[in-house]
């Protein structure tokens, strides 16, 4: 790695940091690589989104923002709280080829970094776990889509096959692995995401309850 450029792109890098998101990075290529082209196509695919500006919230590393690029024609903004993981993600976006396509953009969900009504789709997979104010953030999120685009925000593995594949694989591990995708899943509850829907006064809004995870399916009227 090149530390230079690394502090001119992303000031006050913390070592300790970067190896915890290294660490992450390595679990999502290694094993979660798969599910990624597969959420990709499912959110382009319910949405009927193609086209235009696409915000990928909670980004990490950039693997979701990559795949939603390179199977469209949208231009992607990998927006994430932490500087490490757009550092990592920038490295992906190069060796993919897509630095053109996708931007690493530091900001949060509650207060993001675009102005009103200029997103076409908001992705987000797996982040709204760890969101703070769930109404604040679909308030947020509502706000910075256009007219006629849609979020697909929630948390899945695409299939049952890649579920089952991951959950073998993850088991040998992490031996916590199923206690923390059971307090993700009961954190997240249906009930609790209408109810924070309701508290936010968003009603273009459905649940998606599949094998292909728990999303929210949100359109900006």
């Amino acid at each position: 790695m090149n530390d230079k450029k690394t502090d001119e792109e992303f000031p006050g890098i913390n070592l300790l940091d970067e190896a915890k998101a290294r660490g992450f990075d390595t679990i999502a290529t290694q094993v979660f690589a798969p599910i990624y082209p597969v959420i990709a196509d499912q959110a382009m695919d319910r949405t009927k989104i193609r086209h235009g500006i696409c915000v990928d919230i909670g980004s990490g590393p950039g693997h979701l923002s990559i795949a939603l690029a390179a199977r469209s024609d949208l231009r992607v903004f990998a927006l994430d709280p932490s500087p490490v993981a757009l550092m990592i993600a920038l490295e992906h976006i190069r060796d993919a080829g897509l630095v053109r396509r996708v931007l690493p953009v530091l900001g949060d969900v509650h207060e993001m970094p675009f102005e009103d009504d200029t997103v076409d789709l908001i992705v987000s997979r797996g982040s709204w776990f760890f969101w703070d104010d769930l109404s604040q953030a679909f308030r947020e999120i509502l706000r910075v889509l256009a007219p006629g685009g849609f979020a697909y925000i929630g948390g899945g593995f695409g299939n049952a096959y890649l579920k089952n594949e991951i959950d073998a694989e993850m088991k040998k591990r992490e031996s916590d692995w199923e206690k923390g995708v059971s307090a993700r899943q009961r954190k997240n509850r249906p009930e609790r995401i209408r109810a924070e829907f309701e508290k936010a006064g968003i009603q273009g809004y459905r649940l998606i309850q599949d094998e292909s995870g728990l999303w929210a399916l949100m359109e900006k009227q």
